[in-house]
């Protein structure tokens, strides 16, 4: 739920379904293009994320990847196969913002904000049609990050 603008006193209301359902996204966004890959896991677990940097590695296999991750258990999971390609760099605890896929969840969750949903594929069609619609340019604003930039200068990336 997002701010709502109201009379000094009044709370907002806003329709919402009581019952809650989702499903994964996984992602990665390249912070100096903006070029992106998500997929669409059945849980957000090891399983789940290991079938995320196999298909991003096989997408891109020409190229080595560091791919900034939070430590969530399934991220740091011993049963992990990193492919040759992909290396992770963990950010550190209790950091979301310096995560630049971090700030594209937020804007996508700001675009749906008080939206009701019907069914989790509406979900699904509504986060694509934001994403695709974005291209590019949108999200590599959205993840810019001065900082980053500068270590990968220094580098030499």
């Amino acid at each position: 739920m997002r701010r709502r603008i109201t009379k000094s006193g009044v709370r907002p209301r806003v329709k919402t379904k009581s019952t809650r359902k989702g499903y994964s996204l996984y992602g990665a966004v390249e912070v100096k293009t903006g070029e992106h890959f998500f997929f669409e896991g059945e849980r957000m677990n090891t399983e789940g994320f290991q079938e995320f940097i196999n298909r991003f590695s096989e997408k891109y296999p020409l190229e080595f990847h560091i791919m900034q991750v939070d430590n969530a258990r399934f991220h740091t999971s011993a049963k992990l196969e990193l492919p040759d390609n992909v290396m992770l760099l963990y950010q550190p605890p209790y950091s979301p913002e310096v995560n630049p896929i971090e700030q594209v969840w937020g804007w996508a969750k700001g675009k749906i904000a008080g939206e009701i949903l019907e069914t989790v594929e509406q979900l699904k069609e509504r986060v694509n049609g934001i994403i695709a619609d974005a291209g590019n340019a949108v999200l590599k604003s959205i993840i810019h990050r001065e900082f980053i930039l500068n270590a990968l200068q220094q580098a030499g990336i």
